[in-house]
């Protein structure tokens, strides 16, 4: 008995002493770092770049994975509800840009996909392609070899359909990555594809799985950033599955791990390297369920992470947050439960406020890298106050001068906002002024600014309409 109570004793002592030298590492660097530093914005004089386009506080996507939307009918009446003002089935439609993702192939050929033996499927999926409402692919799924995947590319090539985002897909061998089942940048493997699917798809942006508790990424941590998924009603459950989990990850973060070096900075986007060499933006997806980030990853769930608090706490600390969902996870038609319905309609109204801007995820992502990899000058005259683009210049795509689609919502703030002139770069040497611009008021912090204005996906109401005439839905 004295030799299992020693060892006993052993093991919960040296349990215990890597929780407190844990949690010593994790405060010591806190105290000791100023992660705010490392989003210090860059100023000229009275000339800096808002975070967020005008008047907007944080921003959120939904990242919605395709899983288990079998048919078409479910997917068209979700983003019914989603993208139109229409009167649905789930009542008067929100209208907001909010994506949606696909499969290119299905083992089960019945289920919603771009090569399923319904046609109207593939006439959907590079309608809305083409519209900017599915901007993502979810893996090639079931493909099994390099010819089934060129045979899905050339159907999409054929169709001009251009992707910025790919999601990996649960252990899809298509998945691009680190992970062993990852095969799809492996110059080895029998299904290697992203030297031809990177460049037909023209994907930048690679979610390799990596998902956050932390409320809003893209934003300096704090010592209360750890417990944005703390649940006062579900507190065990709350800490457990989310709160000394995210602790822990950091710390490891801290200590050198590759797995959980977004961690470190609370990074919505870093730069990763394929197998094959080449670059991509890795991104960050995040949930804040008490019951755990995966249960909470369905239509019921979402309801869990967009509420009233959780929302109010993303604009007071100007996050970005992209959201790990799947909307085919339900209960059947009309698909999307009332708390969710209700969840959505708040956030809804956030983005009717100014306070959220809600977009799909390819435009949120391209948004943030163009932003951050912004070079631009400005120059002080006696009647004007001009602000000169140069180019965007990133590790990813290179340097390049921007169009105004790249600058879709660049808000810059100004003292003078009538005196101030956008002037974007013809080549090295030569500008030429952007006269379409949009000139504000004070905003929260009470500054003014210019900005060129967001450019937004059109309108899909109609289309619906004719979906509907169609008996697609």
């Amino acid at each position: 008995m004295r030799s299992k109570s020693k060892k006993l004793f052993f093991y919960l002592s040296t349990v215990g002493i890597v929780f407190l030298l844990g949690l010593t590492i994790f405060f010591s660097f806190f105290i000791y770092w100023d992660t705010s530093s490392y989003y210090r914005k860059t100023y000229y004089d009275n000339i800096s770049i808002r975070k967020f386009p005008y008047p907007f506080r944080a921003a959120l996507t939904l990242c919605s994975d395709i899983d288990a939307t079998d048919s078409l009918r479910e997917f068209l009446t979700i983003q019914e509800f989603l993208n139109t003002k229409n009167h649905t089935v789930l009542g008067k439609g929100i209208g907001l840009e909010i994506g949606n993702s696909f499969f290119p192939v299905r083992s089960n050929k019945k289920k919603f996909s771009l090569m399923s033996d319904n046609p109207h499927d593939q006439e959907v999926i590079i309608d809305l392609i083409h519209l900017g409402y599915i901007d993502f692919i979810h893996s090639f799924n079931s493909a099994k070899n390099r010819q089934e995947i060129k045979r899905i590319l050339e159907v999409l090539s054929k169709n001009n359909c251009k992707l910025d985002v790919w999601v990996n897909h649960a252990k899809a061998p298509s998945d691009l990555g680190p992970c062993k089942w990852c095969l799809g940048d492996n110059p080895d493997s029998s299904i290697y594809h992203s030297d031809i699917s990177k460049k037909k798809l023209g994907y930048i942006f690679v979610w390799m799985g990596d998902i956050s508790s932390i409320l809003g990424q893209g934003r300096p941590l704090t010592l209360t950033s750890f417990f944005d998924a703390f649940d006062k009603s579900h507190p065990f459950q709350s800490l457990i599955n989310n709160v000394f989990k995210e602790i822990g990850k950091y710390i490891l973060s801290v200590l050198g791990s590759e797995k959980y070096a977004m961690r470190r900075y609370n990074d919505l986007v870093t730069v990763s390297l394929l197998d094959d060499g080449q670059k991509v933006f890795k991104f960050m997806r995040s949930g804040i369920a008490y019951y755990g980030i995966g249960k909470a990853a369905t239509a019921k769930g979402l309801s869990d992470i967009i509420r009233k608090d959780s929302l109010k706490k993303l604009v007071s600390v100007g996050g970005y947050m992209i959201i790990y969902t799947h909307l085919g996870k339900n209960q059947g038609y009309p698909y999307l439960p009332k708390r969710t319905i209700e969840a959505l309609r708040l956030l809804e109204q956030a983005y009717r406020r100014g306070d959220i801007y809600v977009t799909t995820t390819a435009k949120l992502l391209k948004y943030y890298v163009n932003k951050k990899y912004l070079n631009w000058h400005v120059k002080f005259t006696k009647h004007a106050v001009n602000i000169y683009i140069d180019n965007i210049s990133d590790p990813v795509r290179g340097t390049f001068i921007p169009n105004l689609e790249d600058l879709s919502g660049i808000t810059f703030y100004t003292n003078q906002p009538k005196k101030t002139h956008i002037f974007l770069a013809i080549d090295k040497n030569h500008y030429q002024e952007i006269t379409d611009v949009v000139r504000n008021g004070p905003d929260y912090t009470g500054r003014k600014s210019i900005m060129i204005p967001i450019k937004h996906l059109k309108k899909i109401d109609s289309l619906m309409k004719i979906y509907h005439k169609e008996g697609l839905f």
